[in-house]
C-alpha cells in the first residue's frame, strides 16, 4: 500500500520546553534513538512530510542525519495523491495500535495521537484547510475519532524520562542484530549478569578496570564510545557514538547521547548530545539538552525529604508530576559552576550561566539568565553568550550555523518579557 507519512507537532508542544525550545517534538530523544528515528523504523520504506514551527525548519533540516527521508517541511499540498498515515510528534510509536487502511483520527484526551486518511479524504481536508492543525480538526469531525491508550504519548519532559529505560531494552535487540565485538575481547572488562545482554559496536574501545552490570537490563556500547578505566555501567543503559564514560558510576536507566564526556553518578537520566558531565556530581531522573557544560560537584536532587510528589514549572504553573522522582531539566548551551545544586523538578533554559550560591538555585530560571552570588541578572548580555556558544562548539569541530544563530537571536527577544519580570520579582525578594 502506498502511503505517506507525515509527523506533526501540537498546540501541546510548549508542555515540554526548555527542551522544545531549540527542536520539534519529535527531535527529543528516549532511549537510543530519536523519536522520529523510531517512526523511520517502524516504516522503513516511507518518506516523512513534518510538519513544525517555522522557526525551526531550517535548523532541524541541516542537522538531521536523516535527510533523504524527508520528503517535505511544511508543506501540506505535498500529501496529495496517496493515503497519509499522520502521527504526532510526541508519541512514541506503537504500530500496534495503527490499523493500516482504517479511516480513523485515534485520540488520547484532547490530542491527536494519529490519523489515517485515505487519498480521496486527504484532498477533501486540504480543501477545507491551510494548517495541519484545521486539518487534522476538520478530520476529527468529519471521519470520526477513537480513544486509543497511547501510553506512550509524551505530555512533559520527565515522561521521556520515565519511559527511558524501556525504551532500551526494546532497542536493544536491533542492536544485537548488527553484530558487535565480542566482550571477550577487551581485557580487564568485568560482567555481572548474562553476556548476552552486552552489546559492544565495532570501533568502540573499553579499557581493563571496566565493570558492566545487566542483571537490571542490557548495556548498550555504541560506535566511537570510550569507557576509560574505573567505570561501572549498570543496565539498562545506552552509551552513543563518540561518547567517553570517565571513571563514572553509569546507574540504570541511562541514556547518553553522542559526543559527550560523563562522569561522576548518573542515574535515570538522558543527555541529549554534545554535552558534558565530566566530573563527580549527581544527576538524577533529568533530561539535559546540547551542549550543555555541568561543572564538578554539579548535584541534582531528584528526591524530596518528605517523599513527596515532585512539581514542575510548565508554562508558568507548578504542574504535579505524579512521581517522586524527578530531577532537573535543562535547556541547550546552559552551563553551571562548580558546586551548583539543583533542587527537585528544577526547569532551566537555554543559554542561562549559573553559579554556586551556596544553596540551591531557584527552582525555575527563564533562558538567557545568568545567576551569579545569589542573584539572577541578564549578564554580559546575548553577543557574549552567544560568542561563548561558538567556541564550546568549535572544541567539537561543529560550527554554529547562520539558522541557528538566528534562533538564538529570535528566543532571546521571544524570552525578554519573561526574564525581565523573573529578574525583578527575585530581585525584590532577596532584599
Amino acid at each position: 500500500m502506498t502511503m505517506k507519512i507525515a509527523i506533526f507537532e501540537d498546540q501541546f508542544v510548549s508542555n515540554l520546553n526548555p527542551l522544545t525550545l531549540t527542536r520539534p517534538s519529535f527531535d527529543l530523544r528516549c532511549g537510543p534513538s530519536l523519536l522520529y528515528e523510531k517512526v523511520l523504523k517502524a516504516f522503513p520504506n516511507e518518506g516523512l512530510y513534518l510538519f513544525m514551527r517555522e522557526e525551526l525548519c531550517e535548523v532541524f533540516t541541516a542537522k538531521t542525519q536523516h535527510k533523504e527521508k524527508v520528503k517535505a517541511v511544511n508543506d501540506l499540498k505535498a500529501l496529495e495523491g496517496d493515503d497519509v498515515l499522520f502521527l504526532n510528534g510526541r508519541w512514541i510509536v506503537d504500530k500496534s495500535l495503527i490499523s493500516e487502511g482504517e479511516e480513523v483520527v485515534a485520540t488520547r484526551g484532547d490530542a491527536v495521537v494519529y490519523a489515517y486518511l485515505k487519498k480521496t479524504t486527504v484532498k477533501k481536508a486540504l480543501e477545507n484547510s491551510d494548517s495541519i492543525e484545521k486539518l487534522l480538526s476538520w478530520a476529527r469531525k468529519e471521519v470520526g475519532e477513537k480513544e486509543v491508550d497511547a501510553a506512550g504519548l509524551i505530555n512533559y519532559p520527565w515522561d521521556l524520562v520515565n519511559q527511558n529505560p524501556e525504551e532500551i531494552k526494546k532497542e536493544f535487540k536491533e542492536f544485537k542484530r548488527l553484530g558487535g565485538v565480542s566482550p571477550k575481547e577487551f581485557r580487564g572488562l568485568e560482567i555481572v549478569g548474562s553476556e548476552e545482554d552486552v552489546f559492544i559496536a565495532k570501533g568502540a574501545k573499553i579499557y581493563p578496570n571496566v565493570v558492566f552490570d545487566t542483571s537490571g537490563g542490557p548495556v548498550i556500547v555504541d560506535e566511537g564510545a570510550i569507557i576509560f578505566p574505573f567505570s561501572v555501567v549498570f543496565g539498562p543503559s545506552y552509551i552513543g557514538k563518540d561518547s567517553w564514560v570517565v571513571g563514572g558510576k553509569i546507574r540504570e536507566g541511562m541514556t547518553i547521547g553522542p559526543v559527550c564526556r560523563v562522569g561522576g553518578e548518573v542515574e535515570e537520566s538522558i543527555i541529549h548530545g554534545y554535552s558534558n558531565k565530566y566530573h563527580d556530581g549527581f544527576l538524577g531522573h533529568s533530561y539535559v539538552g546540547e551542549w550543555v557544560n555541568i561543572g564538578a560537584l554539579t548535584t541534582t536532587s531528584d528526591l524530596k525529604n518528605d517523599y513527596s510528589h515532585v512539581e514542575v514549572y510548565v508554562n508558568g504553573k507548578l504542574v504535579d508530576t505524579g512521581s517522586i522522582k524527578v530531577g532537573s531539566f535543562i535547556g541547550d548551551h546552559t552551563k553551571t559552576g562548580i558546586g551548583t545544586l539543583l533542587t527537585t523538578g528544577t526547569s532551566i533554559g537555554v543559554m542561562c550561566n549559573l553559579l554556586s550560591s551556596g544553596e540551591p538555585l531557584p527552582k525555575y530560571i527563564p533562558s538567557f539568565v545568568w545567576y551569579v552570588r545569589g542573584k539572577m541578572s541578564k549578564g554580559l548580555g546575548l553577543k557574549a553568550t552567544l560568542e561563548t556558544a561558538k567556541i564550546v562548539m568549535s572544541r567539537r569541530k561543529v560550527q554554529m550555523t547562520e539558522a541557528e544563530e538566528k534562533l538564538f537571536r529570535r528566543l532571546y527577544e521571544e524570552t525578554k518579557e519573561e526574564r525581565e519580570r523573573l529578574i525583578r520579582i527575585h530581585r525584590a525578594r532577596r532584599r
